[in-house]
């Protein structure tokens, strides 16, 4: 299993992203939390990730910068 971080900032961050990260294995990639709002697609592009290859999303809960 590979573990990819995407971000690692709290609610009210502005120099990095909101806690969101994606785990890898041979059934596919899984991304838990999204981070809230569109910069989700910027991360994972530096990653080397595309959107298109997420298999499932997990969201831990309703607060904006999870979703």
């Amino acid at each position: 299993m590979k573990l990819t971080i995407l971000g690692t900032g709290n609610a009210g961050v502005a120099e990095c992203y909101n806690t969101c990260f994606v785990l890898s294995n041979e059934q596919g990639n899984f991304l838990v939390d999204g981070g809230g709002g569109n910069g989700l697609f910027h991360q994972l592009k530096r990653a080397g990730l595309k959107w298109q290859d997420l298999h499932t999303i997990f969201v831990t809960h309703k607060h904006v910068d999870h979703i």
